[in-house]
């Protein structure tokens, strides 16, 4: 895979740097948000009913110039409304925020947010499955397709050239499909316009109706199209990384009146690090 961005979808990887005294202040308003759990019995079917707060990480092997590589994560955070009948549980999600950390201060890769508001709300199906070891939640492959119209998003090339009718202005800003800033080693800077094309299948454990953990199985494609500095035309390698446990989400329930907003002040409450 070749991509200076990572996998945009689903977080923000910056500690936040809080006075004590505003976290412990965040601390107690984040008590607001929480949705309380139910008990831990594994034979009673979990209510997964609500809002949840979801952060997603990926990570990758990425080759950074004079330096070799590194590993680059991308971490998103989404709300997801879900409603569930029996096992069978439906999500309505939508993105608030993506961050990309390319493993050096060297390389800076920043989505704007008006890539992430152009996102449109995701559905998807997923179930609920019981096992020894207590609630499992699996929710199959989702593909996301940005900047391009294709017949069959699932397989379809990406296009290469901005001239190519199937790709659009999806986050309005005059230029082909999506744009996303990068900075290399502090001299040579600029956008890049994208088209991806990301898929993801989420395996977790439900520990109490109002957390799910797990890994994330993940792809993702990238075609440049255009730049306004010709280095950022080739991207950067990358390759998966091997360690299959640093890709992963965290899902926690909050209260149904919880706006993107609101999760950027307290998703370090909500998911540590």
């Amino acid at each position: 895979m070749t991509s200076w961005v990572g996998a945009p979808t689903l977080g923000d990887m910056v500690r936040q740097r809080v006075f004590p005294c505003a976290r412990w202040a965040a601390l107690a308003a984040v008590g607001l948000f929480f949705a309380l759990a139910a008990g831990g019995q594994t034979d009673v079917l979990p209510n997964l009913t609500g809002r949840w707060a979801v952060r997603q990480v990926t990570s990758e092997i990425g080759t950074v110039p004079l330096l070799g590589e590194r590993q680059r994560t991308s971490a998103s955070l989404t709300l997801v409304d879900i409603s569930q009948d029996g096992r069978s549980i439906r999500g309505v999600e939508s993105a608030c925020s993506t961050t990309v950390d390319n493993g050096t201060s060297l390389v800076s890769t920043a989505i704007p947010a008006a890539f992430v508001a152009s996102l449109p709300k995701t559905t998807w199906e997923a179930e609920l499955e019981e096992t020894t070891e207590g609630w499992r939640f699996e929710r199959p492959w989702v593909t996301s397709v940005k900047g391009v119209h294709l017949e069959n998003p699932e397989s379809d090339p990406l296009p290469t050239s901005a001239d190519d009718p199937r790709v659009f202005d999806q986050d309005g800003d005059g230029k082909p499909g999506l744009t996303v800033h990068v900075e290399v080693m502090g001299l040579i800077g600029g956008d890049i316009y994208v088209v991806q094309r990301d898929r993801t299948r989420l395996s977790g454990v439900v520990t109490s109706d109002a957390a799910v953990d797990g890994l994330v199985e993940w792809t993702s494609e990238q075609s440049v199209l255009g730049a306004t500095n010709a280095f950022l035309l080739g991207g950067a390698e990358a390759r998966p990384d091997p360690d299959p446990t640093h890709s992963y989400f965290q899902a926690r329930q909050v209260d149904g009146h919880v706006t993107c907003a609101d999760l950027a002040d307290v998703a370090w409450v909500l998911f540590g690090d």
